[in-house]
């Protein structure tokens, strides 16, 4: 079972999670697409991530909750325009912010010391690690949805949403491209 300290101190705090989150991206050089929005919405994503793992935790940790909230967060993203780079840079974030924000609060009250703690860590990494996988897999079976529509995007569009220049599309042969589900 999670430490209900943990449980309690992301509840009294999730607003200051969300608030440190949204100062370290909007500075971020890489997350540079969420900077087209509006700060409350970007806010909100921070805090939306935040209020899922407390939501997760309370719930029992199901591997299926996870799955289900950051496939959606991947196919909205992409529709929003943004490259999974960043949205993966993103989660990393509010990772980072998280784990900086209880070894903080651990130094100050020690209330996170126990025999517990790998398996707390374990239990806290799943969420985050799972969730990169899983908003890979939603961004790009929302992206395949997209090309299977009626072809609406071209090959450069394509090349930007999956590689970001990082590949010379010029040396590949069409015939070897295969699209399916991730």
């Amino acid at each position: 079972m999670v430490n209900q300290k943990l449980i309690t101190t992301i509840e009294n705090n999730l607003d200051e999670l969300a608030k440190t989150w949204f100062e370290e991206a909007s500075k971020s050089e890489v997350m540079t697409t969420y900077h087209h929005f509006k700060e409350e919405q970007n806010f909100e994503r921070g805090k939306a991530v935040y209020s899922n793992l407390l939501k997760w935790l309370k719930e029992g940790a199901s591997h299926e909750e996870v799955e289900k909230y950051f496939e959606k967060v991947g196919a909205i993203r992409l529709d929003e325009g943004f490259p999974l780079s960043e949205v993966h840079y993103a989660l990393y974030l509010s990772k980072k912010i998280f784990w900086g924000f209880v070894d903080w609060r651990d130094a100050i009250s020690g209330s996170f010391q126990s025999s517990t703690t790998t398996q707390i860590m374990a239990v806290l990494n799943d969420y985050f690690d799972l969730g990169n996988f899983y908003i890979t897999r939603g961004y790009f079976n929302e992206l395949i949805a997209k090309l299977d529509e009626d072809r609406k995007f071209s090959r450069e569009e394509i090349r930007k949403l999956l590689t970001q220049s990082v590949m010379d599309w010029d040396s590949i042969n069409d015939d070897e491209i295969i699209w399916r589900h991730v």
